[in-house]
């Protein structure tokens, strides 16, 4: 759909709706929804969403209805937290949403110009970028992409079995910031790969800044720094990556960039940069939450143990991490019960009829993954860990299209979720057939937002070798 139907004040605020020029800000009131705003709401729910995480968006569902208002921190939303509506809003068939102006609304002005990352563009731009993209997320390209990280879990796991006990979440980020710098970028080092993760952590915390101002936010000035200097960075190498040999992702798109005009070079790194920010952090926090759910349910420890040895090889292959038929189901089960993003921000382009409420032009949605992955009417005890909920004959996924949408849906689900199930199984193949695990000292964990969701505490794990 190139041509939907937007309100003209919209129009006129951010320009082309599948490029925008800048943020729409402009926002609409929505008091006759259910539920509160305001300063107190604001920092209420952004305590919660970082204390308790899913336990608060879920109690505000219950208290509120599937549908209603609330704030956190300067953003007042409509919240959405039925999967059905969920579903029909990522699909987006009649073109009512822009998920472009709802990112920029909360990046927006973090680069100066337009920001051409995949979840920044809508509609034809944005389909011009998904095929640019897809040469480097083909069989060939994952296939690279796992034999380069293999290396870096095999490294990890022989280092964790000498240390004997770690601190698994943050070594787990540090291992899969070296795996994200060298899939990503070619970059084999670790002080590089440091440097990379610190700028990609300060870009997301960007957008908790209460205030997008360079002189009263430091938060907000980092990220604006880090941004300006990765891209002016990585932009100088588009050329030298042209005529290089190298595997790796940004080596890959700076060769197949061939049919998207309006995107010049800066531009063809800003979409690097939008790849990138999505994926950074993403799988060392499920993959951190998963050790903790291993670590407390060692049955399916030796029952991935098992099909792990049955395949008595180091140098594992893309293809056979792909038919890991039992990591593909507590993966699926990991990010169910502690999933990773909360929820997707969306602006309605023209007045949009959603439940019973009337959400106005211009209006706010927040759409909740993590409340509809413990929707008792698809998930048989929804909070009990059980893998094989996910496996056939039950796939209990499968009953309804908005029930279980960790990566995001519709035109803008995440590119990269198959690179990020490869990699987590690839590590969990390395680390369970070397080793056994259990929790240093036992604890009750919380799930929590910080913003990407994970297990709470360090998951201290006492690891000895087989």
């Amino acid at each position: 759909m190139d041509r939907p139907d937007v309100d003209p004040a919209i129009l006129r605020a951010v320009g082309d709706v599948g490029r925008p020029e800048r943020p729409f800000r402009d926002f609409p009131s929505l008091t006759h929804i259910p539920g509160e705003d305001g300063f107190i709401a604001g920092v209420t729910n952004l305590w919660g969403w970082l204390r308790h995480g899913r336990a608060h968006l879920e109690a505000q569902a219950q208290r509120f209805g599937p549908v209603y208002r609330a704030q956190l921190g300067r953003y007042k939303a409509v919240m959405v937290a039925d999967p059905v509506l969920a579903g029909q809003i990522l699909r987006n068939a009649d073109g009512a949403w822009s998920t472009a102006l709802g990112w920029l609304a909360q990046f927006g002005g973090v680069v100066d110009g337009p920001m051409d990352m995949p979840l920044t563009l809508d509609f034809g731009p944005h389909r011009d970028v998904r095929r640019l993209l897809q040469p480097s997320f083909k069989a060939d390209a994952l296939a690279s992409y796992v034999e380069l990280a293999n290396r870096h879990f095999v490294a990890a796991t022989n280092q964790w079995i000498a240390d004997r006990r770690i601190n698994f979440k943050p070594e787990a980020r540090r291992t899969f910031a070296r795996v994200a710098a060298d899939v990503f970028l070619g970059i084999n080092d670790e002080g590089e790969a440091e440097k990379l993760d610190k700028a990609m952590t300060d870009f997301w915390q960007g957008m908790w800044a209460l205030v997008q101002n360079e002189w009263f936010s430091p938060s907000w000035r980092a990220a604006r720094r880090q941004t300006r200097h990765l891209i002016a960075h990585f932009g100088a190498q588009v050329d030298a990556r042209r005529r290089s040999d190298g595997v790796d992702l940004f080596t890959r798109l700076c060769q197949t960039n061939e049919n998207v005009e309006w995107l010049d070079d800066q531009g063809l790194v800003r979409v690097l940069f939008g790849v990138m920010a999505a994926a950074f952090d993403t799988t060392s926090a499920a993959v951190t939450s998963m050790a903790y759910l291993l670590a407390t349910h060692p049955e399916w420890q030796e029952r991935l143990r098992t099909e792990a040895l049955e395949l008595d090889t180091e140098t594992v292959t893309y293809e056979q991490i792909k038919n890991l038929e039992l990591f593909d189901c507590v993966w699926k089960e990991s990010l169910r019960f502690y999933p990773v993003a909360p929820s997707v921000g969306r602006i309605a382009l023209r007045d949009v009829d959603l439940d019973d409420h009337r959400i106005p032009a211009g209006g706010f949605i927040s759409v909740f993954f993590s409340v509809a992955f413990r929707d008792p009417t698809s998930f048989a005890e929804p909070d009990r860990f059980d893998p094989e909920r996910f496996a056939p004959p039950r796939s209990e996924d499968k009953h309804n299209k908005g029930v279980f949408l960790p990566f995001g849906g519709g035109h803008h689900a995440c590119i990269g979720s198959q690179l990020a199930e490869l990699e987590a199984k690839a590590f969990w193949y390395q680390f369970l057939r070397k080793a056994r695990f259990r929790l240093a000292h036992a604890y009750e964990a919380r799930h929590e937002y910080r913003p990407l969701g994970m297990v709470s505490g360090d998951v201290a794990l006492m690891v000895e070798s087989l």
